[in-house]
């Protein structure tokens, strides 16, 4: 492939998709280098045996030597003393998200689009297609089986395309399988219209003779698809899903055996919403890149599915310790937090559950507060962090407002750093419980603590 870039220096390079785009560009032939915080990442393993080193904060000081390119994080503003220098030495600079875009215009790119459930159902169809080879895939996590998705050519793009400040709207886009729509992104979205009027935006620049794939079970979902079967007559429109009148309806044969339209598929999760997950990414990878569906192909494809290992932070197992069983989950908005407990029921019944919860961004959960303390009534006992400290310009840190929600009628504390609520778990968890890391922030690190402290 000919990328317009050979030397390219990434700012925030440990964040999951960052590290992931570093990883591909440096299988493609690129000089790759980064910086970011000293925080230990789970990309951090990955990214040193590839032999790429990570600079040491953000300073000017760090750009040294000849870049053709400098890719940052939505995380770091252009105010960062780095991507200030990068333009003063008239570096062409990138988002991560325009970086994407640039690539899409080189090969037919593929998105997973959504509020809920976009990375592991990219994960998936990643690991569907890994047999193939040939493409790239990048999306806010690393699969816990590696796939090959990787290499000096690529046939295709297959991405995550997130709505959050319309991003996904940059993208020369090919096809797309959809998820859901809710409301999300407050900080940036007024309204769930508005929400709605950015997936709209989207199905329209869909390039002509592409393909649009929906979940009709979902609310928001079926009006979008519905949108595009009126107005996009020249797409190829499917929708899928435990409804009957669906293109591809599911159904359910037994536990963990599904079908969907002629194809018989076994899969290892149990929840409605994390099924149609599921059975879309096996809907994408048949669709690419021909555009349309082989009987054939998608019966081979839908074998791989039982055997998708999962993928780094979402409901990823970490250890067990003296029977209590330790898992981290990106959860962070009320339908998903909904959606993982209901999984974790199902496949450990009669267990009880801890869930340490780290909201992330404070307009989230101002916006979405009642719903939040709803779903989090699911666990048997809550200890809610601060607000994790994104780059989203937060007045505040402490949840106050939904722990003054839940704690009269939920086993909630407060915990006011991560000392106390490794203490505060330490002190609730007994044989046979499941314990939960949860939210979108830093919180996963607790479970190493949790697995050398437990005896």
């Amino acid at each position: 492939m000919n990328l317009p870039f050979r030397r390219i220096y990434l700012v925030g390079i440990k964040g999951s998709g960052m590290a992931r785009l570093a990883l591909l560009l440096a299988n493609g032939g690129c000089r790759i280098g980064g910086c970011d915080t000293q925080e230990d990442f789970f990309t951090g393993r990955s990214l040193t045996e590839a032999g790429i080193a990570a600079d040491l904060g953000f300073d000017r000081s760090n750009l040294n030597g000849t870049w053709d390119a400098v890719i940052h994080s939505a995380a770091y503003p252009p105010s960062t003393d780095i991507l200030i220098h990068a333009k003063e030495r008239g570096i062409p600079l990138y988002s991560y998200p325009e970086f994407l875009a640039l690539l899409s215009t080189l090969r037919p790119t593929y998105l997973v689009i959504g509020t809920h459930g976009k990375t592991t159902t990219c994960a998936m169809a990643d690991h569907l297609l890994g047999e193939e080879g040939g493409y790239w895939a990048i999306y806010g996590s690393t699969l816990l089986k590696r796939s090959n998705s990787s290499g000096k050519k690529s046939r295709f793009f297959l991405f995550e395309g997130c709505e959050y400040q319309d991003h996904f709207l940059l993208y020369r886009t090919s096809g797309a399988v959809l998820l859901s729509v809710e409301y999300d992104h407050p900080d940036y979205f007024g309204d769930l219209a508005d929400v709605h009027d950015s997936f709209r935006r989207f199905v329209d620049g869909i390039e002509q003779g592409g393909f649009f794939i929906y979940n009709n079970d979902q609310t928001g979902s079926r009006a979008i698809g519905e949108y595009a079967k009126a107005r996009r007559t020249d797409l190829l429109v499917l929708s899928f899903g435990f409804d009957p009148e669906s293109d591809y309806p599911i159904i359910e044969e037994q536990k963990f055996h599904y079908r969907i339209g002629e194809i018989d598929t076994h899969i290892t999760v149990g929840t409605p919403e994390l099924v149609t997950d599921h059975l879309g990414a096996l809907l994408l990878a048949s669709m690419i890149p021909e555009k349309r569906i082989d009987p054939v192909r998608m019966k081979g494809l839908a074998m791989r599915l039982a055997t998708f290992g999962g993928v780094v932070g979402r409901l990823e197992y970490m250890g067990e310790r003296a029977g209590i069983l330790f898992f981290d989950d990106y959860a962070h908005h009320p339908s998903e937090i909904v959606v993982s407990l209901r999984e974790m029921r199902t496949r450990f019944p009669g267990r009880k559950i801890l869930v340490l919860f780290m909201p992330h961004t404070a307009t989230r959960t101002h916006a979405l507060l009642e719903e939040f303390a709803a779903a989090l009534r699911g666990a048997d006992q809550l200890i809610l962090q601060p607000t994790y400290a994104s780059a989203r310009k937060d007045e505040e840190t402490d949840p106050l407002a939904l722990y003054a929600l839940l704690k009269a009628d939920t086993d909630c504390t407060y915990a006011a750093d991560d000392e106390e609520a490794v203490a505060q778990a330490l002190m609730r968890l007994k044989e046979g419980w499941l314990c939960i890391t949860m939210g979108a922030g830093n919180n996963r690190a607790l479970n190493s603590r949790f697995l050398r402290s437990v005896p």
